[in-house]
C-alpha cells in the first residue's frame, strides 16, 4: 500500500517554527533543559565520555529522519497519520535521532582506537499524537548515543547506561524494561519508570544495529555501540510530579514559577473539568491521532483547554438502528464514531458558555455527515475536580 502524505499549510508551519525549544540554551531557564543538563552532568560523574550535544534544524529531510535510520517507505510511520509533511521529500522531524547519522558517520572517522565517543541530541519533535496527561504533539526527545569499539555493543554496557541516565532524572523511581524492536538497533528495549504503581514509558534504547553502520557506510569489524532515546518531557513530570504535560509550557505565572527549577511541584488549585460525548459520523478508521489532530485544530486558541480525548466507540450502518442512522446524519460509507472530550483550564474555570461553543465547534469540524446533522451524546457537562 503505498503512502499518502498530506502537506502542512504555510500557516501551520510558520505556528510549529515558532513554537520554544525548551532545551535550547537561549530560551528562559525550564525544567527541561535544567533536567537535560543534569543528565548529561551526571554520565560525565559515572564515568561516561563528555557529551558532544548535536544540534539540528526542525525541518529535515525524509532520508535523515527516516531512510537512513532503516525505514521502510512503505511504512505507515511515514504517512500523514504520524508525520507532518512539508512536501514530498522533507517534514519536522519526529525523532531527534535524525540529527544522529551524519555525525555517527563522522565520528567514526575521527574516533581513535579504544576511544569512546558519546553524542547527545536534545531537541523538541513534532508528531500527530493522542491527547492526555502523558501526550503532546510537539514532546522534547533527547538521543544518547555511544560509539567504541564492537565490545562497547552488549546489554550489560546498554543496562548500565540506562541505570546510570535514570539514576539521575528519576534517583527514587524503580524501573523495568521489556524487548522492543527498533529499525536501527538489535536487542532493542522500552524502558518504564514505575511511577505511583503505573509503568511510564521514558526511552527506548538498544546496540548499534550492524545493518545501520553498513548502510552509513561504517566497518562494524571497528566499531560497535548504544543507542538510546529518551523522553524529556515526562522525565520531568516524573522527577516534579506534574500531572499533566500541558502545565510544562501553561503561560500562568504560579505554574511558570515553578518551570525554573526541578524541585517537586506544589499543587496549583486544580479546577474543575468539563467532560462530553460527542457523536459524529466520520470516514471509517480514521486513528485517534488524526481525529485529535483535527479537534485541535478546530479549538484553535482554546486548544489549550483540551486535557483529554478519547474514542469510546466505533459503530458501521449496519450496528445502527435507522433512527440514529437518519439523526446522526450519516453518509454511505461512513462509519459513526463516539468521542469523549475532557476540557479544563489549569489558569481558570470554564463557563458552560464556553464549553458549549467549544465542542459545537469541535463537533462541526469533525462531522462529515449530512450537513445540519449530528448529535452530542450526554448533553449534561460532567464536572470533576480529579
Amino acid at each position: 500500500m503505498g503512502v499518502t502524505k498530506k502537506y502542512l499549510t504555510d500557516v501551520a508551519l510558520q505556528q510549529a517554527l515558532s513554537i520554544t525549544d525548551l532545551t535550547e540554551a537561549h530560551s528562559p531557564t525550564h525544567a527541561v533543559r535544567l533536567i537535560m543538563n543534569e543528565i548529561i552532568e551526571g554520565l560525565v560523574s559515572a564515568g561516561w565520555p563528555q557529551a558532544l550535544i548535536q544540534t539540528g534544524p526542525r525541518i529535515v529531510s525524509a532520508e535523515e529522519n527516516y531512510g537512513l535510520l532503516g525505514y521502510d517507505p512503505a511504512e505507515i510511520t511515514l504517512g500523514s497519520e504520524h508525520t507532518r509533511w512539508i512536501d514530498e521529500h522533507s517534514l519536522l522531524r519526529t525523532q531527534t535521532t535524525s540529527q544522529i547519522p551524519i555525525v555517527l558517520q563522522r565520528s567514526a572517522q575521527e574516533r581513535k582506537p579504544g576511544e569512546v565517543i558519546l553524542l547527545a541530541a536534545p531537541g523538541i519533535t513534532f508528531r500527530r499524537d493522542s491527547r492526555d496527561r502523558w501526550h503532546c504533539a510537539e514532546p522534547h526527545q533527547m538521543d544518547i548515543w555511544v560509539l567504541g569499539e564492537p565490545e562497547l555493543s552488549a546489554r550489560g554496557h546498554l543496562l548500565r547506561l540506562v541505570g546510570d541516565i535514570l539514576g539521575v532524572a528519576v534517583p527514587d523511581k524503580p524501573w523495568v524494561y521489556s524487548d522492543s524492536p527498533h529499525h536501527y538497533t538489535e536487542g532493542g528495549i522500552e524502558v518504564n519508570v514505575i511511577n505511583d504503581g503505573s509503568a511510564v514509558e521514558v526511552l527506548e534504547c538498544g546496540l548499534i544495529a550492524t545493518s545501520l553502520l553498513q548502510r552509513l557506510g561504517i566497518d562494524a569489524q571497528r566499531h560497535g555501540g548504544l543507542a538510546l532515546g529518551m523522553g524529556l518531557d515526562r522525565l520531568t513530570m516524573l522527577r516534579k510530579g506534574i500531572p499533566d504535560i500541558r502545565l510544562l509550557r501553561d503561560p500562568n505565572e504560579r505554574v511558570q514559577a515553578q518551570m525554573q527549577d526541578l524541585r517537586p511541584w506544589s499543587t496549583v488549585s486544580r479546577l474543575p473539568s468539563i467532560t462530553r460525548d460527542i457523536s459524529v459520523a466520520v470516514t471509517p478508521g480514521l486513528s485517534e491521532e488524526v481525529l485529535t489532530e483535527k479537534m485541535l485544530q478546530a479549538a484553535g486558541d482554546c486548544s489549550g483547554w483540551i486535557e483529554e480525548m478519547q474514542v469510546k466507540g466505533r459503530w458501521t450502518s449496519s450496528e445502527l438502528p435507522p433512527q440514529a442512522i437518519e439523526r446522526l446524519g450519516l453518509l454511505p460509507g461512513q462509519e459513526n464514531a463516539l468521542l469523549r472530550v475532557v476540557l479544563r483550564d489549569c489558569s481558570r474555570s470554564i463557563t458552560t458558555a464556553e464549553a458549549n461553543a467549544l465542542y459545537e465547534k469541535i463537533q462541526s469540524a469533525l462531522h462529515e455527515g449530512k450537513p445540519g446533522a449530528g448529535y452530542r451524546m450526554d448533553l449534561s457537562p460532567h464536572s470533576s475536580t480529579q
